[in-house]
């Protein structure tokens, strides 16, 4: 998912454990990766903006137990 110069990018690991989390229990793929992404990148996006942080890649990690998702920058 690509907002204001940022690439969001949801790996395989991180969509099975998205789909262990109660909202998203029975929801197919890609639907559920691409539905989770659209409704957060353009905030996160404007976040890291706002930070100064570069555009590029940045990689979304899901934490099922804490039920957030962490941002890093994709290493090259």
């Amino acid at each position: 998912m690509h907002r204001e110069g940022y690439a969001f990018v949801l790996d395989r690991p991180e969509v099975e454990k998205l789909k262990s989390m109660p909202d998203f229990e029975g929801r197919e793929e890609p639907a559920i990766a691409e539905d989770f992404l659209r409704f957060r990148a353009e905030s996160w996006a404007d976040v890291l903006s706002s930070a100064g942080a570069e555009p590029g890649q940045i990689d979304v990690s899901i934490d099922p137990h804490q039920k957030k998702a962490h941002l890093k920058r994709a290493h090259d």
